[in-house]
């Protein structure tokens, strides 16, 4: 007969299978599906008093006389794959609940499906082939060792995956800079390394440890508009009030200033014989920036032409003497020299 034990697993069973076939849990059909298998895998196990089991493993002597270890084989493999089905569940509805980046999300549930069927596997040899799993633990710890030394370098870059991804200092979609050296959008994030293609449409592969230990600049965090700056060089006997007014009109008339921002030019710096102008406004796409800074540089040179005002240093009035006294004395030879 069966004890109470069994008559709940057989009827929690049913409620699974009964609600595999509801249309508004079809979504998770083959988890609840899996679950309804184990719970009635379980229901039938091999023991004393229990006339289904002792049917199906030979306990009978009508029985089918199929051997105990596929049932503890299978009993393991399917609870190790319904773990690894919540784990990637939870990740899904948790962590990552918009799954808009889907690279980090399958990092984890690799990792972690790694381990829950190696511990299935030592369960397995535990219990349903009864062998002492010391000798196996001592076996994998030497090879665990050979491994590790061996992929050393490798593991950095894995482990410098999951820091990435757990504290994410950037994300697929996310324009960076890394350690000043070029800028890219994020592509993926991966077991080894992180993937980014640059301004020339070329994808930059890097390694996830030198991108964890590089200074990198995310554009795309916070949210908002990004600012954008250019400098430029004027004579300094321009007053600088007309060029920072000249600027400021430029940029004030421009479609591509981030709605609710204004513009703002700044006298920086003295050098020789010029000022150093800069002209802040804000953008609201940094992948944009390159085509906004050409349309802004446009507007700033029609700008201060109509004022005439020049760009750079000025012309340097030079006087060139001749060997000759009496050619000095009679004729002055002038070169500008820009």
């Amino acid at each position: 007969m069966f004890s109470w034990i069994e008559i709940c697993l057989l009827a929690a069973g049913v409620i699974f299978l009964i609600g595999a076939t509801l249309p508004w849990l079809r979504t998770y059909r083959a988890l609840i599906g899996g679950a309804c298998a184990l719970l009635l895998i379980t229901a039938i196990f091999p023991r004393t008093g229990n006339p289904i089991g002792e049917f199906l493993f030979g306990k009978s002597a009508s029985g089918a006389h199929l051997p105990v270890e596929l049932f503890g084989v299978v009993w393991w493999m399917l609870g190790a794959w319904l773990v690894k089905s919540l784990l990637d569940l939870v990740l899904r509805r948790t962590i990552f609940p918009n799954d808009d980046e889907p690279h980090a999300r399958h990092l984890f549930a690799d990792l972690a499906s790694a381990l829950i069927y190696v511990l299935a596997f030592v369960g397995m040899v535990d219990t349903v082939f009864k062998q002492p799993i010391s000798a196996l633990l001592a076996t994998s710890g030497v090879l665990a060792i050979v491994l590790g030394l061996a992929l050393q370098n490798t593991l950095g870059d894995v482990f410098a995956g999951l820091a990435i991804n757990i504290e994410r200092p950037f994300a697929a979609g996310d324009w960076i800079t890394i350690a000043d050296l070029f800028t890219g959008q994020v592509i993926q994030v991966n077991w080894r390394a992180t993937r980014v293609r640059n301004w020339a449409h070329d994808m930059v592969t890097i390694s996830n440890s030198v991108a964890a230990k590089s200074m990198v600049t995310n554009h795309s965090r916070p949210i908002g508009p990004h600012r954008c700056v250019i400098q430029i060089k004027v004579d300094l006997a321009i007053p600088p009030s007309q060029v920072i007014e000249a600027l400021t009109t430029a940029a004030s008339g421009s479609p591509d200033i981030a709605q609710g921002t204004l513009p703002h030019a700044y006298a920086c710096e003295f050098g020789d014989g010029v000022m150093l102008y800069e002209l802040a406004f804000a953008i609201d796409n940094f992948a944009h920036t390159h085509a906004i800074r050409s349309h802004m540089l446009l507007r700033m040179a029609d700008a201060l032409r109509e004022k005439a005002i020049p760009v750079g240093s000025p012309a340097m009035n030079v006087h060139i003497l001749s060997d000759s006294p009496a050619a000095n004395a009679q004729t002055t030879r002038t070169t500008n020299i820009n």
